[in-house]
């Protein structure tokens, strides 16, 4: 349920910035909470997954499917559901790499460097 945490921080940010704003939510996230590398991926892919697929499914519903029907001919793709599928795996793979890379960075600040010895 950590996943909520980078819909908060998504929700926030994407209110101010562009939408790579995803990026900087996941990035946070996988910083600060300290978790193994495959459940920091985890969490940050489906936090945003779940949140750029409810609001492409909501835009989808609102407009009876026509913006993404649209998008689907132009990148032949044959449905415009699809086009909704595939905007929250683009924005969950955003996102979980950028909480992948939070967690990297936080492992690297942690790692402590002994000087060289001289023999």
């Amino acid at each position: 349920m950590k996943w909520i945490i980078v819909i908060i921080l998504a929700i926030i940010l994407q209110q101010f910035l562009p939408w790579w704003s995803i990026a900087p939510a996941g990035f946070v996230y996988g910083f600060l909470i300290h978790q193994s590398t495959r459940t920091a991926f985890v969490n940050g892919f489906f936090g945003i997954f779940l949140f750029w697929g409810t609001l492409a499914g909501y835009v989808y519903y609102v407009n009876n499917g026509l913006l993404a029907n649209l998008l689907a001919e132009i990148m032949f793709i044959p449905s415009g559901i699809l086009v909704v599928l595939l905007t929250a795996i683009t924005g969950g793979l955003t996102g979980g790499l950028a909480s992948l890379s939070g967690r990297y960075l936080r492992e690297l600040s942690q790692v402590k460097i002994s000087p060289l010895e001289e023999k």
